[in-house]
């Protein structure tokens, strides 16, 4: 078997490794859930058999006791790092981001990814910043929207699309789903909007909320232009969406996510 390699990327629940010629290797950092690695596996290994530009899944093995996933190694840097190196270009990326995740929308739809609210709603029942009430109420309000029939990548942002030779390729399949695309362009928009003035980008470091207002408020145009929303229901997936995040260990962004919960349609 392969050594591992150079560390190619440190993410919030696993790292990359070089591993052998071609490849790269994902190893879960302890506490991850073991069954997580498979599912990114299988999702990715869907939208690949489509032709969505993501990359190739070779195997899982164990590292050190974890499940890994070995995909191909896609040479290139980020949208996000070519936006630090080229500010001014920012406006044209937020641009190709939009078309990115719209073709994504139009996929054909693949057996085997799961549905967005039911998802949503395994999420909101583990906030522990929620009580019962509100984990209820928010779970309510996520049935009470237009359910869609769209493929979502659900964690989309400039630093999970890889600009290679061969175009840009969408890493980071985890949180797939289907439903509607408003709910992936309303998670787009809090993961790029900037926090606090203390706070270190988890997504977008050393970003300047110069760059990530310009980058966020050309991206909802563009994808404004080009998809149909109510705009009035929005909101309302902005809360749910919050409501759900609060699981996801986000540190320095929950009091924003509360915030956002808590200016949710009280009706």
């Amino acid at each position: 078997m392969p050594q591992l390699g150079e560390l190619v990327a440190n993410g919030r629940t696993s790292r990359v490794y070089a591993f052998g010629p071609d490849s790269v290797v994902k190893v879960q950092r302890p506490g991850v859930p073991e069954h997580w690695s498979e599912l990114e596996a299988r999702f990715t290994s869907v939208v690949n058999a489509l032709g969505i530009p993501s990359p190739e899944v070779r195997s899982t093995i164990d590292i050190d006791g974890r499940e890994s996933i070995v995909f191909e190694r896609v040479t290139g840097p980020s949208m996000w790092q070519l936006i630090l190196e080229r500010p001014e270009d920012t406006a044209g990326y937020a641009s190709e981001l939009a078309a990115i995740q719209t073709e994504i929308f139009r996929a054909a739809l693949p057996a085997g990814i799961p549905d967005l609210i039911g998802r949503m709603c395994a999420k909101i029942q583990t906030a522990s910043q929620l009580d019962a009430e509100d984990k209820d109420r928010a779970c309510d309000l996520a049935r009470s929207l237009p359910h869609g029939a769209a493929l979502l990548h659900g964690d989309l942002h400039p630093g999970n699309v890889l600009m290679s030779r061969r175009g840009p390729v969408v890493i980071d399949w985890f949180d797939a789903a289907i439903g509607h695309p408003a709910a992936d362009v309303v998670r787009t928009s809090l993961l790029v909007r900037p926090l606090g003035a203390d706070a270190e980008h988890p997504y977008l470091p050393a970003g300047s909320a110069e760059i990530l207002n310009r980058f966020l408020s050309h991206y909802r145009t563009e994808v404004h232009d080009i998809l149909d929303f109510n705009d009035a229901v929005l909101p309302v997936w902005e809360s749910v969406i919050a409501a759900s995040r609060l699981a996801e260990d986000v540190g320095s962004e929950e009091s924003e996510l509360l915030e956002l919960w808590r200016r949710r349609d009280p009706q």
